[in-house]
């Protein structure tokens, strides 16, 4: 309706017929009674739900609204993000979308937030969709009706992911100065009687007294001693903390000699290492040190894997040229991998608590990406085990002198 003046006017009507004593309509009897008032509020309101509603899905954070038993009621969309659909929340209790190890935690939070605790940078290990672990700080507050009951509480979650894996890095950094420094003493602590059993060892060889028997003897303690002395050399120099130092480097004197701190290893529990390196393999820009700890690293884990197998263990490791790239595998009969695609995640681990920190490969794919190459990862298909790839660009002089000799290209 309008007013005199012509301006809209809400109102809301009840009208009814009054009849004689045939049926007949005679009056009609109505009440009108002006509701704009209402409608302007509801009006506003509408708008201040659309508003809270576009901060609340515009966010950073993850939110969610739970009810006293700890079951969702409410998501924001941020949740897509996360592989999450909001109606797929509704309903499902809080503790599910928490990792396991820290759901004790989250009960305690929720028990300090209904005793009416507000409860702030809760730090949780929050699964995705896809089912990877994402690390988020959470913040719980309770909600009160009229009598200050908790009537249900307020999560909101923001992701430190990244954060938490730079502060992880920084961390194992140290740590691997602090090891660095201790293999050096102990290194250069060794070197000095192993200097002595060398010279005593040559003196004695020049003797030509000496017995046959005692002179081969002698020759498997030189031999030994070289060993080791070649050991400690490659200790002293993986442990060397260095700025990276790009150069053209040759890979395969480089495996060797990471194989070689690993030999005493292998030679004891009887796994087999067999080297397919190809002899003309092109050069590569890269830091020794770095690629070296690489090696290592997928070294390791293939010891772990094959220890694990139950049957005799090998580990292959190959070079080749592949095209303009040079390919360095390590191939193991391992049990395989379970979730290979998120291998080189952050924090995931297949080895029990305690025993790996997630870290090791992630900071792999970060030195092989930095080096302008990939590492792959996939378990072999016709036989058991894994093979990691990492590829590596060739110096273009020698990429290209490949090419010009009429190296297949792939």
């Amino acid at each position: 309706m309008r007013r005199r003046d012509g301006s809209a006017v809400y109102v809301l009507i009840n009208a009814f017929a009054v009849r004689d004593n045939q049926g007949r309509v005679t009056q009609i009897r109505g009440l009108m009674l002006d509701i704009s008032g209402l409608k302007t509020f509801q009006a506003e309101l509408q708008r201040e739900r659309d508003f809270s509603g576009k901060i609340l899905n515009n966010t950073q954070s993850l939110i969610l609204v739970a009810d006293t038993a700890g079951l969702i009621s409410y998501a924001n969309r941020r949740w897509q993000d996360m592989g999450y659909e909001q109606k797929q929340l509704l309903g499902l209790p809080l503790e599910n979308l928490v990792a396991p190890p820290r759901r004790t935690i989250l009960t305690e939070a929720l028990s300090a937030t209904l005793a009416g605790r507000q409860v702030d940078n809760l730090e949780l290990q929050i699964l995705r969709g896809d089912g990877r672990i994402g690390h988020f700080s959470v913040n719980l507050s309770p909600m009160r009706d009229e009598q200050s009951h908790v009537i249900s509480l307020v999560v909101v979650m923001t992701d430190v992911t990244d954060a938490a894996s730079l502060q992880s890095k920084l961390m194992h950094a140290e740590k691997m100065a602090a090891v660095g420094q201790l293999v050096s003493g102990v290194a250069h602590e060794v070197n000095n009687p192993l200097t002595a059993i060398l010279g005593f060892a040559d003196l004695l060889m020049e003797n030509p007294e000496l017995p046959e028997s005692a002179r081969k003897d002698m020759r498997v303690i030189l031999q030994e001693a070289q060993r080791t002395k070649q050991i400690v050399q490659n200790l002293l120099s993986f442990a060397r903390q260095m700025p990276p130092q790009r150069k053209a480097l040759q890979l395969n004197p480089i495996l060797r000699r990471t194989v070689q701190l690993r030999s005493y290893d292998f030679q004891s529990h009887g796994i087999e290492v067999i080297e397919h390196l190809d002899q003309g393999l092109p050069s590569v820009i890269g830091d020794s040190h770095q690629l070296q700890q690489v090696f290592l690293n997928i070294l390791n884990n293939a010891y772990d894997a094959v220890g694990e197998a139950g049957r005799p263990a090998r580990i292959e490791i190959a070079t080749k040229r592949m095209g303009n790239s040079v390919e360095i595998s390590f191939r193991d009969n391992g049990p395989g991998i379970s979730h290979p695609d998120r291998i080189f995640d952050p924090f995931f681990t297949t080895k029990e608590v305690g025993k790996g920190t997630g870290l090791g490969l992630s900071i792999c794919y970060g030195i092989v990406h930095e080096h302008g190459g990939e590492i792959l990862c996939q378990n072999n298909t016709g036989g058991p085990g894994a093979t990691f790839v990492v590829r590596l660009p060739a110096t273009p002089e020698t990429a290209s002198f490949g090419a010009a000799a009429g190296v297949k290209q792939r």
